[in-house]
């Protein structure tokens, strides 16, 4: 089975600036937990060091006072490593959390950390440590996975993993994938399980034209979203670009969150998916390569 992780690493020299983050705590019920299974994060990082999830079960590294199986899971767990070393020598996840929160723009968003990408690895250890972190997402009540990873083979292991996420009310926001193909045609998984709670997100630029690397399909990818040359953080407390679905997935994740964070309301996945469906644009351009012809272009949409 396929299973490497398609990342972009396409970005530039990382800039040394601080972004804004606006943070407002006026009808915000409740922390929204947002379960980011990737290559870990800078727990560190000026921009992201207060959102980190905290196990309110376990009180020490040493030891699992909690009785889930992982000693010392204080803010996620490393699943490649089989440790509580949440750290982020790829990038990726940290560039993935900072544009969550940018979007999300809430002090409530909280990042449960689930490392499960090591290049060193074959893709079926690869595979496996996704299904365990999904696992992990579902029994600690995250309220978002983002995950943006994927192969083209189907695996029942993370299927069933991810449609038990689903009875607990998990939202699933997947990358549709960086072949710039038909995944009508030939799949691309996670993002292709026909499931209600996974949202598939293509990407964009900022002349609202679908990347050529990114992945459509008018029948197994959902929504839209920027995806190109996209500024965030990055490990060391640096900031840079990268562009792939991986962005405009993170993004979306993030204004998913944005509307959790605003509303006491308890949504469905199904009834966020259709809020999102609504709010977003319609372009008749995607009629073809995208389900809902849905794209999103900035927070002003959702709001």
């Amino acid at each position: 089975m396929k299973t490497k992780a398609h990342y972009s690493t396409t970005f530039l020299l990382p800039l040394l600036i601080a972004l804004p983050v606006s943070v407002s705590l006026a009808q915000e019920p409740r922390d929204i937990v947002v379960a980011i299974i990737d290559t870990g994060m800078d727990v560190n990082h000026p921009l992201l060091k207060r959102h980190l999830w905290a196990n309110p079960h376990e009180t020490s590294i040493e030891k699992d006072n909690d009785g889930n199986g992982y000693a010392g899971d204080l803010h996620g767990w490393n699943f490649a490593s089989n440790n509580h070393d949440l750290s982020d020598n790829h990038g990726h996840g940290t560039h993935v959390a900072g544009i969550i929160l940018q979007k999300a723009k809430s002090a409530r968003v909280k990042f449960m950390i689930l490392k499960y990408y090591d290049p060193d690895r074959s893709g079926d250890e690869n595979l496996l440590n996704t299904v365990k972190a999904i696992r992990y997402a579902t029994k600690m009540k995250a309220d978002i996975i983002n995950y943006s990873g994927g192969g083209d083979t189907r695996s029942p292991l993370e299927e069933a993993a991810i449609r038990d996420a689903q009875k607990k009310g998990i939202l699933f926001v997947a990358a549709a994938g960086n072949e710039g193909r038909n995944t009508d045609r030939i799949g691309f998984y996670p993002a292709g399980y026909r499931l209600s709670n996974i949202i598939s997100v293509a990407a964009m630029d900022a002349r609202k034209r679908l990347l050529a690397t990114s992945n459509y399909g008018s029948q197994s990818v959902d929504i839209v979203a920027p995806g190109n040359h996209i500024l965030s953080s990055l490990p060391g407390g640096r900031y840079g670009y990268m562009t792939g679905t991986s962005q405009a997935t993170a993004w979306v994740t993030g204004l998913v969150a944005s509307v959790l964070t605003n509303s006491a309301k308890a949504w469905t996945p199904e009834e966020v998916k259709s809020v999102l469906e609504k709010n977003a644009i319609k372009d008749s351009l995607l009629s073809d390569k995208i389900r809902t012809q849905a794209r999103i272009s900035n927070l002003q949409a959702m709001n």
